[in-house]
């Protein structure tokens, strides 16, 4: 049972190290950007723009208000491996994804 428990959190600690964001960014106006990356276990570039989008709107409930996107920039990044043994050859081409997300805070 311990070890279940273990690997539970072992697990949901891998996913949840597995995309970040930037701290957001004053891009004036009353604008601001944030900056995420996710890798393909978290969803890629869709990830990527979810975790963005978490951040802004916490960032935003802060100050009251909600977040509203202005933009997405968002780019799939393809990363390609190969690995082979006596027994065994494979590899695959795996998608991490980055955006930009610009956006406003709104009361």
């Amino acid at each position: 049972m311990v070890r279940q428990v273990g690997l539970i959190f072992s697990v949901a600690f891998a996913l949840g190290a597995c995309a970040m964001t930037s701290s957001v960014m004053d891009t004036g106006n009353g604008t601001y950007m944030i900056s995420a990356h996710a890798a393909p276990i978290r969803g890629g570039a869709a990830g990527a723009n979810q975790v963005a989008y978490q951040d802004a709107s916490t960032f935003c409930a802060q100050h009251g208000a909600h977040a509203v996107v202005l933009a997405a920039d968002s780019r799939d990044v393809y990363q390609g491996s190969f690995g082979a043994s006596q027994t065994f050859a494979g590899g695959g081409v795996f998608a991490a994804g980055n955006t930009d997300l610009h956006f406003r805070c709104e009361k």
